[in-house]
Order: structure tokens, then sequence, then C-alpha cells
């Protein structure tokens, strides 16, 4: 297995569509950071350093992305089918898919906390604002960041697995992510509350620990139900692949 998710992992560091996704990912996320660094205004109560770093809600969807197109690009150009001759164990390849991008989505959420952290420190002095920093929720948020875009990475892969399409896979997930799960807390009575502890949303949001609501569950629990829900979604792909001749495809 350790030999699986190197090989993996390798795919990732040497592929343009990783480093393309990531780095737009990155740059978007650091010009939103520069453009409210450079023109908020900061009182002496608010604690603006943590409020700019905190950003892992953001970076982790585009670790979703990344592990949705791990799975779903080889059955696009076909490379699934070598891939499963090399390695015919199509639960432990798909697993190993899984463990790769969850730990490139880790780093990943890491790189940006530290990048927006640099960023900021950098403004902050050029205005003269104190960062009034707490390095334990600094430590916090970067810890928050990193869980958060790898179990979305691995959730990328569970779906992926799943739907196979990768077009499909994106939409589906931004869809509800963004419109049908606020659109159900907002018009079905009493979904409100159960949404925002154990809805994907409430979850990244418990994760990261950019909840307002305060409804939301701890960084753990959140962690590991939004870990559930990955192996889920790949248990499900893998029954899928079991049943499906790949050379067909």
């Amino acid at each position: 297995m350790n030999a699986l998710v190197a090989s993996e992992f390798l795919k990732l560091r040497t592929t343009r569509t990783f480093f393309g996704v990531t780095g737009a990912g990155l740059g978007i996320y650091l010009l939103i950071v520069i453009l409210a660094g450079s023109l908020a205004p900061f009182d002496d109560t608010s604690e603006p350093l943590e409020d700019l770093i905190s950003g892992a809600s953001f970076v982790a969807l585009f670790a979703l992305v990344i592990g949705i197109l791990a799975i779903s690009t080889e059955f696009r150009h076909k490379t699934v089918t070598p891939s499963l001759i090399a390695t015919p164990d199509r639960t432990r390849w798909a697993i190993s898919k899984l463990l790769a991008n969850a730990l490139a989505g880790a780093i990943f959420g890491l790189v940006a906390v530290g990048s927006s952290l640099l960023v900021v420190l950098l403004i902050f002095s050029i205005r003269g604002i104190d960062a009034g920093a707490d390095i334990g929720k600094v430590i916090q948020i970067a810890l928050g960041s990193a869980l958060a875009a790898g179990l979305l990475a691995a959730l990328g892969v569970g779906l992926g697995a799943l739907l196979r399409n990768q077009v499909v896979a994106i939409v589906a997930a931004i869809v509800y992510l963004f419109i049908l799960e606020p659109l159900l807390a907002g018009i079905v009575p009493g979904l409100d509350e159960p949404l925002t502890k154990y809805g994907l949303g409430g979850l990244l949001n418990g994760v990261s620990g950019t909840d307002t609501s305060g409804d939301a569950l701890g960084m753990l629990p959140s962690a590991l139900l939004l870990a559930f829900y990955a192996v889920v979604f790949l248990a499900a792909g893998i029954a899928t692949l079991q049943r499906r001749d790949v050379t067909g495809d």
C-alpha cells in the first residue's frame, strides 16, 4: 500500500492539473487576503490576523476539485485500464488515491495558511497595524486548514469514484455546497440546525473553525464525520468499480 500511495503522490507532483488548480486557488486566496489586508479598517477590538488567514473553507474547495480530478481523469483519458492492470486490486487502488490526495490536500492547506500569514504580517508592518496574534489561535487555524483541505480532497476522490464524470462530479459538489444545502437550510423548517451540524458545509465550517453561528460541531467531531462521509462515498465508488468492466468505458 505504501508503494501505491507513493505512486499516486508522484502522479500529483508531476501533473500540470494539480499545480494549475492549487496555484489558482492559492493565487485567488492571496489576492483576497492582500486586498482585505490593505484596504479594510481594523479597530482595537478586532482580530485582524486571525480573520484574514481563516481561509480554510475557500482553499478546501480547490482541494475538493483536486480529489475529484485525481480519479475521474483516469476514466476520461482511459488511463484507468493500465492503472488497474498494474494494480488489479481495485479497492487498494482507490484507497491509495484517497490517502495520497488527503495528504496533498493537507499540505496545500498548510501552504495556504503559511503564505497568507507571511503576506498579512508584511502588510500590517507596512500599515503599522498591531496584528495582535494569538499563537494558539494561529496554530488552530493552520491545523483546521490542513484538516479541511485534506478531508475535502479525500471526499473528492470518493465522489469522483462514484460519479466518474469529472464535470458532473465538480458541478454536483459546487451546486450542493453553495446552492442546495443553504437553500434547504433556509426554506425547510427544522433543517437549519441539523445541516449546520451534519451537512457538508457545516462540517467544513466546524473543521476550519469558521462557523459564525456557534451551532457547528467542534473540530474533532466535524473532522471524524467528514472523514466518514469520504469513506462512504469511496465505498460506493469501489462497489461500482467492482461491478464494471473498465476496459469498456
